[in-house]
C-alpha cells in the first residue's frame, strides 16, 4: 500500500511541475510592452498604468509600460517619475517642443521604439494614444 501511495504523490507533483514549465513558457511568449502616448494625463496616467499592471497580474502576461510624454504642461511628468522610481517596469520619455513638430515626434517614436525593442526582444509591443482631452483611449 504504501509503495502504491508514493508512485501517486510522485506522479502529481511531476503532473504539477510540467504544467508550471508549461505556464512559464507560454507567458514568456505572451510578453507586451505597452507604449503610452500621453499629454496632459495628470488625473488618468496612475489609472491607466494601475489597469494594465492589474491586466497583467490577473492574466499571468509579462508587460512593460512606457509613456512618451508628448508637450504635456501639467503633473503628469512628475507622477510618472514617481511611479517609474517605485516600479522598473516602467519607463518614460518626455518630448521636447520645437519648431518641426512632425519630425520631432518622428525621432521620439524612433526612440522610444529602440528603448521598448532593447528592453524587451522578445515582445509584442502595443501602442496606445491617449487621446488629447485626457477623455480618450485611442487603440
Amino acid at each position: 500500500m504504501l509503495p502504491e501511495l508514493l508512485w501517486i504523490v510522485g506522479l502529481y507533483v511531476a503532473a504539477a511541475l510540467l504544467v508550471s514549465a508549461i505556464v512559464r513558457r507560454s507567458s514568456r511568449k505572451g510578453r507586451r510592452h505597452y507604449v503610452l502616448v500621453a499629454g496632459n494625463h495628470q488625473m488618468q496616467i496612475e489609472g491607466y498604468i494601475r489597469t494594465l499592471q492589474h491586466f497583467s497580474r490577473r492574466t499571468g502576461t509579462d508587460i512593460g509600460i512606457t509613456v512618451l510624454l508628448d508637450r504635456s504642461t501639467d503633473e503628469t511628468g512628475p507622477i510618472l517619475e514617481r511611479m517609474a522610481r517605485r516600479d522598473s517596469g516602467i519607463a518614460w520619455v518626455r518630448r521636447n517642443g520645437s519648431d518641426d513638430v512632425r519630425q520631432e515626434y518622428e525621432k521620439d517614436c524612433e526612440r522610444t521604439e529602440a528603448m521598448v525593442e532593447s528592453s524587451a526582444a522578445d515582445s509584442r509591443v502595443v501602442w496606445l494614444e491617449l487621446g488629447q482631452d485626457g477623455k480618450r483611449l485611442n487603440i
